[in-house]
């Protein structure tokens, strides 16, 4: 069985993932980037790591305060 406290360790490495993939995101891609449904700007990027980050570092205090 897994614990809450493992399973949260997951999804704060899948979030440093998508942090990270944003970060690098410019320098493949020029932004403005349309999608279709929107427009991913730099300034929308920034929020989505800034986002991201935030994510990961809730789900790593929230793992490290869950007994192991």
């Amino acid at each position: 069985m897994i614990r809450l406290r493992d399973f949260l360790i997951f999804l704060a490495g899948a979030a440093f993932f998508h942090t990270i993939s944003h970060a690098m995101l410019p320098y493949f891609v020029a932004l403005p980037w349309p999608l279709g449904f929107m427009t991913l700007t730099q300034y929308g990027n920034y929020w989505i790591i800034a986002g991201s980050a935030l994510m990961t570092v809730l789900l790593l205090w929230w793992a490290s305060r869950l007994p192991r």
